[in-house]
């Protein structure tokens, strides 16, 4: 069942101008290879410049990280020391954490426990020398108290008014 005839009846011909013709071009394997590796040389770029992305978002990820792990063992020291304000004294006790050489924070918060220890709970105060007016020490208790009161109440006096304050206080 062999076709004969011209060209023509094919749909191929001279008669058509030529526009549907088909003309192969023979393409060399390599123009082929040199395609698939600039192909390859183009995916190798986007995936370096993604482990760049990928590498800064794994360093924020472990400063962040680091962060909160200092921010915590903070907590626990300042708690341990019975921080009375935290927030002020984890800033105090960070800013003297960035001034060391080697960071260490049980040293930082023991600096700031005898830098500042008002900050902390339990830590007295050393008594200052010269304090005007000392409480009266009463040996009968409440009467003396009840007649301190009293002569603070009737001569209106500031000084007799804090002298029965503190005396109070101390029982």
């Amino acid at each position: 069942m062999a076709k004969t005839g011209s060209g023509e009846a094919d749909g191929i011909g001279e008669g058509n101008g030529g526009a549907h013709e088909v003309v192969e071009v023979p393409i060399s394997e390599e123009v082929i290879w040199k395609s698939k590796a600039e192909e390859a040389e183009d995916r190798v770029a986007e995936l370096e410049a993604r482990i760049v992305d990928l590498e800064r978002e794994l360093s924020s990820a472990h400063e962040s990280c680091r962060s909160v792990e200092r921010r915590s063992e903070i907590d626990m020291e300042l708690t341990a020391a019975r921080a009375i304000d935290l927030e002020t004294a984890r800033l105090l006790t960070e800013a003297t954490i960035a001034e060391m050489d080697a960071p260490d924070v049980s040293i930082a918060v023991r600096e700031l426990c005898d830098r500042k220890p008002f900050l902390f709970a339990g830590k007295r105060q050393v008594a200052r020398e010269g304090v005007s007016m000392g409480p009266v020490v009463s040996s009968s208790g409440d009467d003396e108290l009840m007649s301190m009161a009293q002569r603070a109440k009737s001569s209106g006096d500031r000084s007799e008014l804090l002298r029965y304050l503190r005396v109070r206080r101390g029982h």
